[in-house]
């Protein structure tokens, strides 16, 4: 029937909106399914195939205490590029008295052809003002990052995560900084920082959604960029 995408960095205005939006359609929350990362009972960050499985069981279920039914992804950048691929079709097509809802935190998490097929809906976000002191730490890490080597990556690491609080914070600015660059200044080396882009982000839903060992995220991440 439809097929919309929420973008907003905190996940609980993502939430806010689909619950009001819930309400306005009054329906009731036997016919809603909500595919998170758990739901594959797997130890991963993803969301992938055998989750779009679930949904496929599901999706041409009809509504049965309401007129509509919704099918929720609340953290869509974390879908795996298979799992999305997987999903094309429905969104383009969605089955009578369904609402598929992806909310993610950023467009750039998804692909081309996902937003292509889905309707919109970016929320108000608060200006984040950094000060140039910050800017510049925050450009001089992403210019340097590719010639750090193991042991300083690790130090790095090890710094961060003795505030988790302030890890999210940073890896959060460092977010903002690699989306303007991208947007600003698209080149040969876009797939690229756009590969960085969505690991920083999948650290940062980590860090902020789970009990995971700080220090050993923050690592396995900067190992990996």
């Amino acid at each position: 029937m439809v097929s919309f995408i929420i973008i907003a960095k905190e996940k609980k205005k993502r939430e806010a909106y689909v619950k009001e939006y819930a309400a306005k359609l009054k329906t009731d929350p036997f016919d809603i399914t909500i595919i998170e990362k758990e739901s594959s009972k797997k130890n991963t960050q993803s969301i992938g195939i055998e989750d779009i499985k679930i949904v496929q069981e599901k999706i041409f279920l009809k509504p049965m205490r309401s007129q509509t039914k919704l099918i929720i992804f609340e953290d869509a950048q974390l879908l795996t590029t298979e799992a999305q691929n997987a999903l094309l079709k429905v969104l383009e097509e969605p089955p009578a008295h369904t609402h598929i809802i992806l909310g993610t935190e950023t467009r750039e998490a998804l692909l081309p052809t996902i937003l292509s097929r889905c309707q919109i809906i970016e929320l108000e976000e608060e200006q984040i003002n950094l000060s140039k002191k910050t800017i510049d730490e925050l450009n001089t890490f992403i210019e340097t990052l590719p010639e750090l080597s193991i042991g300083a990556r690790l130090k790095h690491a090890e710094q961060l995560a003795k505030d988790k609080d302030k890890a999210i914070e940073w890896i959060a600015n460092l977010i903002l900084i690699l989306r303007k660059k991208l947007l600003n200044n698209y080149s040969a080396e876009a797939p690229e920082t756009l590969d960085t882009l969505k690991q920083l982000q999948s650290l940062h839903t980590l860090l902020k959604t789970t009990n995971v060992n700080p220090r050993f995220a923050i690592e396995h991440t900067f190992l990996s960029l």
